[in-house]
């Protein structure tokens, strides 16, 4: 879990103009929102100067109202892109490691989770990278028995393994879908710091 945070931590700070751009463009958003909004209660004042003050009140309360909403959903819309953009970067990330430290952390998941007669799927991605030696050995060490599936599978990176009793996966798309829901709300203000 440390290396994920040092790795988000370095994702984040690789993405700030990225994130400050998407910033930037839904505050210029919701500023022209809020602008079309304040010359049309404008327009209307004109039309009701004629006594009718308490409804140009209400007109002008409810556009800002709808313009505020309109900005809080852009600015919504723009966090979630840039969420969605840093876990695919991490993704990303993952598959450039070099290969030592890729099987490092495929041996930490197999040492962690494997049990006894497991089959371990790897995707088509790793196909030169996790080999049945490479499973032999951790298997060795560990004192059971791992076999490596002849099908991959489709996902990108990290491994399944197919159990007697469960299946884990434990595919780097499932992890950083997992470390999302755990900590999506943390991510997010740390990005825009409310």
């Amino acid at each position: 879990m440390n290396s994920s945070k040092v790795i988000l931590d370095k994702i984040i700070n690789d993405n700030t103009a990225i994130i400050n751009e998407n910033i930037k463009r839904a505050n210029d958003t919701a500023s022209e929102i809020i602008s079309k909004a304040q010359a049309d209660a404008d327009a209307q004042v004109a039309d009701f100067k004629s006594g009718l003050k308490a409804e140009y009140n209400e007109i002008l309360r409810r556009g800002e109202v709808v313009a505020n909403l309109d900005a809080k959903k852009i600015l919504m819309s723009a966090k979630s892109k840039a969420v969605d953009n840093l876990f695919q970067k991490t993704l990303e990330q993952l598959a450039l490691l070099d290969k030592k430290k890729y099987l490092a952390i495929i041996e930490n998941l197999l040492k962690k989770y494997a049990e006894d007669g497991d089959i371990v799927i790897i995707s088509s991605q790793d196909k030169g990278k996790i080999t049945q030696k490479f499973v032999d050995d951790i298997a060795k060490n560990m004192g059971i028995k791992l076999s490596l599936a002849k099908d991959f599978g489709s996902f990108n990176g990290g491994v399944i393994l197919a159990g007697k009793n469960s299946d884990k996966n434990l595919s780097f798309d499932m992890e950083l879908l997992q470390l999302r829901e755990e900590c999506e709300t943390q991510i997010s203000s740390m990005l825009f710091e409310e």
